[in-house]
């Protein structure tokens, strides 16, 4: 039985680990797990998993009130309670599911322990500290495998002893693949929370419609499979989820019926695929696929992901970050959705970039930028 950590435990992927770990209890016992603000399911897991014993939140003001609601576990937040589990739990397999920059701390923490198995669905923890993270895999004989459809996928399809010409990266295009640059400033903004393919959490989902995802995922391919020569295409159907050519312009893909599912239940038993009462075959008698290069004049985020790998990597800090924060405030009904991309593009463009080499380098950059995107909003209206 295999020891789980599970950070981001209530949203869309953490949800979806729980299902798989609930069905199928002789193989996996969750021992800790991190929900962050979000409580609303806390009392069904614990409920699901009495293997629990710590807890990790994101209010400190609440550990008191938890603490005597559910007096068998620790409750612990902050950076030192990320750290306090991953050292009561050297053996245990860690997902990290949190999303956004909140995630990078516990994936550094997670790769600090020797010989540690790391489920990795926090993108961002790539994009903003690749070099750093390949270091402590090699400096600590760690395992880092990408909880994301498109990676999984790239994963499968790897050939030892042959060398990479070319990863083909899809992408759905979200909502919006369809229209025209001048079409976006038409749209119905809430139609940004849709997604045709994929049930997402609202982030996810908006950053999808922006292809700003694809951008985050570019820079992922980059630090975890060491090429640049990575091509987007778009790929509406969802159903080639990525795929590699070789030298000899030979491709291979994996295919599939979407379902995030079945990455996550790939890694938490690789190297053996076991199925799952979710997973369901692909039916060839009515399946039509289709693909088209990703435009980078029509998709201005996959441009901007391209400049980060060219140049120093504060310049994809400067991207993820104003990013989160546009998003906000185009959550917060502050701007519209056809802004947020250029405005990402016009923060990186008064950016000077340098080379980051640390957590907390990377932390204060991404604190100002964040500053400096909602100030300079706050002065605009």
């Amino acid at each position: 039985m295999r020891e789980i950590i599970l950070f981001g435990a209530s949203g869309n992927i953490g949800s979806q680990t729980l299902k798989i770990l609930k069905n199928n209890p002789q193989d996996f016992s969750l021992v800790a797990v991190g929900v962050g603000h979000n409580f609303k399911n806390l009392t069904a897991i614990i409920k699901s998993f009495p293997s629990i014993k710590q807890v990790w939140v994101l209010p400190t003001t609440k550990i008191n009130q938890l603490q005597k609601q559910y007096p068998q576990l620790e409750f612990l937040t902050n950076d030192t309670g990320f750290d306090q589990i991953l050292a009561s739990y050297p053996q245990a397999l860690v997902v990290n599911a949190i999303s956004g920059f909140g995630g990078l701390y516990p994936t550094l923490a997670s790769l600090h322990t020797k010989n540690r198995q790391l489920l990795l669905a926090n993108k961002e923890s790539l994009v903003l500290a690749g070099y750093l993270i390949n270091q402590l895999i090699t400096n600590n004989n760690c395992a880092l495998y990408p909880v994301d459809s498109e990676h999984c996928a790239i994963f499968q399809c790897l050939e030892a002893n042959n060398h990479i010409n070319k990863i083909l990266l899809t992408a759905s295009g979200g909502m919006f693949a369809h229209l025209s640059l001048a079409e976006l400033a038409t749209i119905d903004d809430t139609s940004a929370f849709s997604h045709p393919t994929w049930k997402m959490g609202a982030n996810i989902t908006i950053d999808s419609s922006s292809m700003m995802n694809k951008a985050l995922e570019i820079l992922e391919v980059y630090h975890l499979f060491k090429t640049k020569n990575i091509e987007v295409l778009i790929h509406p159907q969802s159903i080639v989820h990525s795929a590699v050519q070789y030298d000899d312009y030979s491709i291979i893909a994996q295919l599939s019926v979407p379902n995030m599912e079945q990455v996550i239940s790939y890694f938490l038993y690789y190297p053996i695929r076991k199925s799952q009462v979710t997973f369901q075959p692909l039916d060839f008698s009515n399946l039509t696929l289709t693909f088209q290069p990703a435009d980078v004049n029509r998709w201005l985020a996959i441009k901007l992901a391209y400049q980060c790998l060219t140049h120093p990597n504060s310049l994809a800090v400067v991207m993820n970050a104003a990013n989160e924060a546009l998003r906000a405030l185009f959550i917060a009904k502050k701007i519209r959705f056809y802004e947020i991309v250029p405005y990402v593009e016009y923060f990186m463009q008064h950016h000077q970039p340098r080379n980051l080499t640390n957590y907390q380098e990377i932390k204060e950059l991404n604190d100002i930028i964040k500053r400096e995107v909602n100030n300079f909003f706050e002065k605009s209206y």
